[in-house]
């Protein structure tokens, strides 16, 4: 059963932006995306260019669910 992390960082002229991961087995990440609330961007990356998660300690928790509303919602964009 996949873990939801998400980091974050504040992005000059542009505000905090959350990095959130799927992850699989120790530290693998399955599926990545970044979002930027105040610029409202949305970026997904279902082959991410990394694919080891490091120092997941320094990242949060998040709900399954606000994970996959951002993903559909980065799909739907793409459209």
């Amino acid at each position: 059963m996949p873990r939801y992390l998400q980091s974050e960082q504040i992005i000059p002229n542009k505000g905090m932006s959350y990095t959130m991961y799927e992850i699989e087995d120790v530290n693998t990440i399955l599926r990545m995306l970044t979002w930027i609330p105040d610029a409202d961007q949305i970026s997904i990356y279902p082959k991410p260019p990394v694919k080891q998660l490091f120092a997941p300690e320094r990242c949060a928790q998040i709900d399954e669910s606000q994970f996959l509303g951002l993903w559909q919602e980065g799909e739907n964009r793409k459209k």
